[in-house]
């Protein structure tokens, strides 16, 4: 059966219809979209981060108990470091001694070899500075003058200086007393 309405279209009633949804433009969801991008973005560093921070520290444990196990080899090489330092020093002063075992006797010698005639000493010194005193006596300031001429000629005495010459009366006798100092190299 066919139905006609003939109610004005004013007073008709309407058919229902569903309501229209309308999509929003991709413009609108835009900054939506870029703050979940962000969000991700910084949750995967996050995420990356805090398992590199893991990593590192378990390596640095691993070195440290790596560390732990070397400390028995460290002390033992420091022990044989520090004992062949000593041997060293040792063997040094062996060698400083044997090289200069011979260089007191050649400067007594030089000594022997410049006294003239009718000087006689009483008194070679070391000092502590590596200089020597030496002390004598004669009958005159020439023997005195040529005793230190011909100890400067020597090989291993420098700076022959005259300390004191005076007069003294020895068993009757005048006589020059003297000192001298000197530097000595080997």
């Amino acid at each position: 059966m066919i139905r006609i309405n003939l109610l004005p279209r004013e007073e008709r009633t309407r058919r229902r219809t569903l309501p229209k949804i309308q999509i929003p433009a991709v413009g609108a969801a835009l900054p939506f979209v870029v703050v979940g991008v962000v969000a991700a973005a910084i949750g995967v560093t996050h995420t990356n981060a805090t398992r590199r921070v893991a990593n590192l520290q378990s390596e640095v444990a691993e070195l440290r108990r790596e560390q732990e196990s070397y400390a028995p080899q460290l002390e033992k090489i420091r022990q044989i470091t520090q004992k062949r330092q000593e041997v060293r020093n040792r063997l040094d002063i062996i060698a400083n001694l044997d090289q200069e075992r011979y260089y007191r006797v050649q400067l007594m010698d030089e000594v022997a070899r410049c006294v003239p005639e009718n000087l006689w000493l009483t008194k070679v010194q070391e000092l502590p500075d590596g200089r020597f005193a030496i002390e004598g006596v004669t009958f005159s300031n020439f023997i005195v003058a040529r005793f230190m001429q011909d100890l400067e000629s020597a090989s291993h005495w420098k700076g022959v200086e005259l300390g004191i010459a005076e007069q003294g009366r020895i068993e009757g006798y005048d006589v020059v007393k003297f000192t001298l100092a000197s530097g000595a190299q080997p």
